[in-house]
């Protein structure tokens, strides 16, 4: 994984990151919040007026991707540090204020900090003024008073929500019932009641390989367990369907 080196690279790292944010599959949205929640040293940004933060670990190296930033064992927070510093020509501090809004975008976000950066380490912090705002944002209506971002995050769920409710009801009529097509797990089956119509939709097509004009179609939209939900991604490049499918029979026929 290669370091930025110039301020444009940067901010188009954390235009992905709120990408990832509010508009990711239930994956994607997860570990970039999961970012923002472990991050030790912040660029706190600043939109119209708007404070978001993004933490460096992620935006500091080259085009950087969710699955890319989750497979590599290069990662290191400390050469993104310096490579930040570098740019914004500053070393990040702490500030009582700039944390307090911290915590307060995080609970905009529905993301619970722990009281300390990473390793009980105080957070730190740049301060970047950008000048326009991402494009994907700028057809928003600035309704809502959180900010943009939770704006965003809300009209993409409305629209995720639909298509995959179209797609869970399209596989019902076809099936009878909703499972796991990996590995065949059916919440009804074991909860009962409580588990019935439960299913995770998974969007087939990743966030980094859509183009900027995609539209998710029910045919994108996966019907998968929580767990092999979580193991599609965890490869890179992803496990398809076919791949899951190939590894739980191996693993049976091999533990048979």
């Amino acid at each position: 994984m290669r370091l930025i080196n110039t301020k444009n690279q940067l901010i188009k790292n954390i235009d992905t990151l709120e990408g990832y944010l509010t508009e990711g599959d239930d994956y994607a949205e997860n570990e970039a919040k999961s970012l923002v929640k472990r991050g030790t040293c912040f660029v706190a940004y600043i939109i119209d007026r708007e404070l978001r933060f993004a933490p460096s670990r992620f935006i500091g190296y080259i085009d950087n991707k969710l699955d890319k930033h989750s497979a590599s064992d290069e990662k290191d927070g400390r050469e993104t540090n310096k490579a930040i510093i570098k740019i914004l020509e500053a070393k990040p501090l702490p500030n009582d204020k700039l944390n307090e809004k911290y915590l307060e975008y995080c609970n905009r976000l529905g993301i619970q900090p722990s009281e300390k950066g990473s390793f009980g380490a105080p957070r730190k912090f740049w301060q970047l003024e950008i000048d326009q705002d991402f494009e994907d944002n700028e057809d928003l209506t600035g309704e809502f008073p959180e900010g943009k971002i939770v704006e965003r995050t809300h009209k993409a769920r409305e629209r995720n929500s639909q298509v995959i409710s179209l797609a869970k009801e399209k596989f019902k009529k076809l099936n009878g019932r909703l499972f796991c097509q990996v590995c065949g797990f059916d919440f009804e089956k074991t909860y009962g009641q409580i588990g019935k119509d439960f299913i995770e939709g998974h969007h087939t097509i990743a966030v980094s390989e859509m183009s900027s004009d995609h539209k998710t179609k029910v045919e994108d939209i996966a019907m998968l367990c929580a767990n092999c939900h979580r193991m599609v991604h965890k490869k890179r490049p992803w496990l398809t369907m076919k791949d899951l499918d190939k590894l739980i029979k191996t693993k049976k026929n091999g533990s048979s």
